[in-house]
């Protein structure tokens, strides 16, 4: 089982291997504003690509002991899972987190589906089970989900204004209560552009759905 996190953006990331499966990993990490390094004898596709942008640095040789340090992010993505196991050991005892690609057993990460919008993010993960089924599952969340990263920011200012205006976390979190019994706001329910959490409070019973 692993324990579900988000990791803040721009990390420090060290890729070993240049195929396919890089790909998708160098795509994930450059979305999150990732600094990657690619360590591999050959590259290909897409990885060929982002580094002919400069987007990623190329090392073009075989992995190496001692190349995860420095690196805060560790990927295994060769062929050969004897040289994964070097590469996650080795991040391991130097208390980097490590993924090696479709095998749970060397990894103290692994990478769900993710599903944006705007502010909200929802990750699926089958815990390395079934990972061929967290993207379905994700585009199921994603489908009852949609919209609703507009709601998420509506809530932050809400959220800012409550804790500029408001004292002690009990008060607090019911006037959170009442932003989540009042529902998620129309297309047409401009949210106050005020600091006073009064107007707030209007317009939350102006918008509260009648069975709610």
């Amino acid at each position: 089982m692993f324990l579900p996190l988000f990791f803040k953006s721009g990390l420090s990331c060290l890729i070993v291997g240049g195929g396919q499966v890089a790909s998708h990993k160098i795509g994930i990490l450059l979305e999150a504003s990732c600094s990657i390094t690619i360590i591999a004898p050959k590259i290909s596709g897409y990885v060929a690509e982002e580094v002919e942008k400069q987007s990623v640095r190329w090392l073009e040789r075989e992995y190496a002991e001692g190349d995860c340090e420095g690196y805060q992010l560790v990927i295994a993505a060769t062929p050969f899972k004897e040289v994964n196991r070097r590469i996650s050991e080795e991040a391991r005892q130097r208390g980097i987190p490590v993924n090696a690609v479709d095998d749970p057993e060397l990894s103290t990460v692994i990478f769900p589906a993710i599903w944006r919008d705007r502010s909200l993010s929802i990750a699926v993960s089958t815990g390395g089970v079934a990972p061929f089924m967290a993207a379905e599952i994700r585009s199921l969340l994603g489908r009852y989900a949609r919209g609703m990263g507009q709601w998420v920011e509506t809530g932050g200012k809400f959220r800012e204004t409550v804790k500029n205006a408001v004292t002690g976390m009990e008060n607090r979190n019911l006037l959170y209560r009442k932003f989540l019994d009042a529902g998620r706001p129309g297309i047409h329910d401009t949210p106050p552009e005020t600091s006073n959490p009064d107007d707030w409070l209007s317009w939350l019973e102006c918008i509260k759905k009648p069975d709610k």
